[in-house]
């Protein structure tokens, strides 16, 4: 059940998304913006097109072998607007030799946090974010029992107007410009994305 989904940057065709499912993505893959003048958004991404007003929230489960430095997968959330390309990313970034909570929130410029995971012997996420009802964009981890941990708030969210076009859905990727071959392998699990007009859950 991918027809109502599209992609963009994806080298292999949209999987079934009814169940689990997986990224594959190539080396020199990013979503990056960095002054003075770094600029990277190649890496494959399965969305719904939406708007600011009708999405909810979107989550999911990501995991995979990750090995090279800033290895990643998981929720993306793109907003095109007249003025400039926004865009959220959050979930799992392999750095210092581990896996972490990464979150990513590029406004004019990117920034950039990170978190240990909630048990160290993981190599998997549950990531949710959420236009909130007060106004603003939420980013948060899951825990197994269903406690939500805040990663980020993102205010500028509240800023844009209703009708703003948003694409949200999944991501991978693999900035080392080497790596085994067939590319990165990211495994997504129970992807659920709900707005306002439909819900989807998979």
């Amino acid at each position: 059940m991918a027809s109502s989904f599209s992609s963009a940057n994806l080298g292999h065709e949209i999987p079934n998304l009814s169940g689990s499912f997986d990224i594959t993505c190539p080396p020199s893959t990013d979503i990056w913006d960095k002054p003075p003048s770094t600029h990277s958004f190649n890496a494959p991404i399965i969305y719904k097109t939406t708007t600011k007003d009708a999405l909810k929230s979107a989550k999911v489960t990501v995991s995979a072998s990750w090995k090279d430095k800033y290895d990643q997968g998981g929720l993306c959330l793109v907003i095109k607007s007249s003025d400039i390309v926004r865009w959220v990313k959050t979930g799992i970034e392999f750095v210092n030799e581990q896996a972490n909570v990464s979150t990513v929130a590029k406004d004019n410029w990117s920034d950039w946090s990170l978190r240990p995971l909630l048990s160290e012997s993981s190599n998997e996420a549950t990531i949710e974010i959420e236009s909130a009802s007060d106004g603003s964009l939420w980013v948060w981890l899951l825990g197994s029992s269903g406690q939500r941990s805040p990663l980020r708030e993102v205010t500028w969210w509240g800023d844009l107007a209703g009708h703003t076009e948003c694409q949200i859905g999944v991501y991978a990727a693999k900035p080392a410009p080497h790596g085994e071959k067939g590319g990165l392998v990211v495994h997504f699990d129970g992807l659920d994305i709900e707005t306002r007009i439909w819900r989807c859950v998979r």
